[in-house]
């Protein structure tokens, strides 16, 4: 029941319908050789923008839509990205829906294969399958019956060799999926881009490595895949170096993963693909991946993600990213898969060895996930609100929550996943402070209620409590009939009721609604603020002009993280191990 945030339409660099190349120049080569065929130089910069008019759209759904040889002349002309919202027929629309474009592409640019185009989709809402030439290049989230949201989630897929018709006309279908509020493209860049363009439309800079930086970073990478292939650990740890960073990976935690990896699967293998080398403007080398790993026996240990691999030009080793905003995974024994969950850190936290942080837990709203605090650039906000309201600074933890409200079901086991794995895992792997004092939740919307139930049933676990547009008249509504009438006493309201002042006071408490809440959530915070107030237990409550939108509860962000910041600060926590700078010659964001 999150409302998305605002259509936002990314400007795309290219007008539409035009494309260009560009080879960078390169020096001569260096004394000496070396393979290279790890990789390329990352020199072509070549992009055909797909945003725009021209396109064909229509509701409803057959699969013969994809075919390039269909007739869509009756469809409505479209243009892409769009906005249902907007659209008196499509606002209320929940459904099927295709998109298609017919168009020419130019002779193939000097370069230029297929296996170095990205197709960049923007993101979609919620779900999508898209054809190119009539072949399926990729798909996003899922279909009903089992429908799940991916609105957050920016598509890129790889087409295969010899797909693209270069010089003549070829077609992209798009099958679209929406099942709750608007729907279609919202966002860009949409286009058939090579990585080293759709770099610079992600604001990633950098100039094409020589055919000498390029063979060094294929030393490093083919002594890392043939260190993994003979199961010599001690040789790829000779790879990282002191302070490795990569994605929430230090080099102990990669390397007890690998390890545990070869114990288990006996041989393993580790894949770059359709990789690019570039350098910044620090003279780091970095290496644009699809990284894999995966076992003798097919198995995938890791899914394929593309990565930005740093490397040191001066040491032969692999620095990782020392990124402070990012998706962390782990094989849950609870949900009996991969999941994932995201990661904040403050600026101090990749600056110091020792020091320990607070750590807030933020959840998702209904129809949502962990990657879609990525689309409201929530690092960004945290930063500013940090640097500019003087908070504390803080770890926050964002889990896939999916539509699972909180609790424990046959949708999944979400209460325990969190509860009972990943808060001792971050505790584990993370520089947090490992007791209640120091540990928060809040959430959005179904997140603000799982906030409540949560934290509420678990006081062991977290002592200060924030929601925003909360569902707080509402009990969890996951699982079959009887599970949820199971867990029918889980409604925030009535557990505030039947509990007593002592129980409710080793909490602290933060909570908004808006006057206009299409499910009635601001009333229902009302109604907390009195059954709060008539048990004498203080809290902060905001009931303010506005809707169930990020436009509401996005501006009082400062209010439920200025709660976890005073808590923090009435517990202050004195380092066992005074922090050290971290040593690195590089300087990181």
């Amino acid at each position: 029941m999150s409302r998305k945030p605002p259509r936002v339409l990314l400007a795309v660099a290219l007008v539409a319908g035009t494309a260009f190349a560009v080879t960078a120049g390169e020096p001569a080569l260096a004394t000496g050789g070396g393979d290279t065929s790890c990789a390329t130089t990352g020199s072509i910069d070549y992009g055909f923008d797909l945003a725009g008019d021209g396109w064909k759209f229509t509701t409803g759904d057959d699969v013969a839509w994809a075919a390039p040889s269909f007739d869509d002349t009756t469809w409505k002309s479209w243009t892409v990205p769009d906005n249902w919202n907007t659209d008196a027929t499509l606002a209320k629309y929940d459904g099927y829906a295709w998109y298609r474009k017919t168009f020419t592409l130019p002779a193939r640019p000097s370069g230029v294969t297929d296996s170095t185009i990205v197709a960049a989709l923007g993101q979609i809402d919620d779900a999508d399958q898209t054809f190119l030439n009539g072949t399926e290049i990729g798909k996003t989230g899922g279909f009903p019956p089992n429908f799940d949201s991916t609105w957050e989630v920016p598509r890129e897929y790889y087409p295969a060799d010899g797909l693209l018709n270069w010089g003549g006309a070829n077609t992209v279908a798009v099958r679209v999926y929406d099942g709750t509020g608007g729907g279609g493209f919202y966002a860009g860049p949409v286009g058939l881009y090579t990585k080293a363009h759709l770099r610079t439309l992600n604001g990633i800079t950098g100039k094409a490595a020589t055919r000498t930086q390029l063979a060094y970073a294929c030393a490093i990478l083919n002594k890392q895949h043939r260190a993994i292939a003979t199961g010599d650990v001690r040789s790829y740890a000779a790879t990282l170096a002191d302070g490795f960073f990569q994605q929430g990976d230090t080099a102990d935690r990669r390397l007890s993963e690998v390890k545990g990896w070869i114990g288990q699967k006996k041989k393993i293998t580790l894949t770059d693909a359709q990789a690019e080398v570039f350098v910044d403007s620090q003279g780091r080398l970095v290496v644009d991946t699809i990284r894999s790993w995966t076992a003798a026996d097919g198995t995938e240990l890791l899914p394929a993600t593309r990565e930005m691999l740093y490397l040191d030009p001066r040491k032969s080793v692999e620095l990782g990213d020392h990124a402070r905003f990012f998706r962390d995974s782990y094989v849950s024994a609870a949900m009996g898969k991969r999941v994932q969950f995201n990661v904040y850190l403050p600026k101090s936290y990749t600056r110091t060895t020792a020091e320990r942080f607070p750590v807030v837990y933020m959840l998702n709203g209904i129809n949502g996930s962990n990657i879609e605090w990525e689309a409201r650039d929530i690092d960004t906000v945290l930063d500013k609100l940090i640097k500019d309201k003087g908070l504390e600074d803080f770890v926050v933890v964002f889990p896939d929550g999916g539509s699972g409200w909180y609790v424990d079901t046959s949708a999944g086991n979400y209460k325990t996943m969190i509860t009972g794995e990943i808060v001792p895992m971050v505790d584990k792997e993370y520089r947090t402070i490992p007791d209640r004092e120091h540990r928060g939740i809040s959430g959005v919307s179904m997140g603000g209620q799982g906030a409540f139930t949560l934290g509420l049933t678990r006081p062991d676990l977290f002592s200060s409590i924030a929601s925003h547009i909360g569902a707080f008249s509402y009990p969890p509504l996951a699982g079959t009939a009887a599970e949820r009438a199971a867990n029918a006493g889980l409604q925030p309201i009535n557990m505030v009721t039947g509990m007593t002042a002592a129980q409710l006071n080793v909490h602290t408490y933060y909570f908004d609604g808006g006057d206009q809440d299409e499910y009635g959530f601001g009333t229902a915070a009302k109604n907390m603020s009195v059954a709060l107030a008539s048990k004498g237990v203080k809290h902060d409550y905001q009931l303010g002009a506005g809707n169930h939108a990020d436009s509401y509860w996005m501006p009082k962000l400062d209010r439920s993280f200025g709660l976890h910041s005073e808590q923090f600060r009435t517990h202050p926590y004195k380092q066992k191990k005074e922090p050290k700078p971290a040593k690195s010659p590089y300087v990181w964001p």
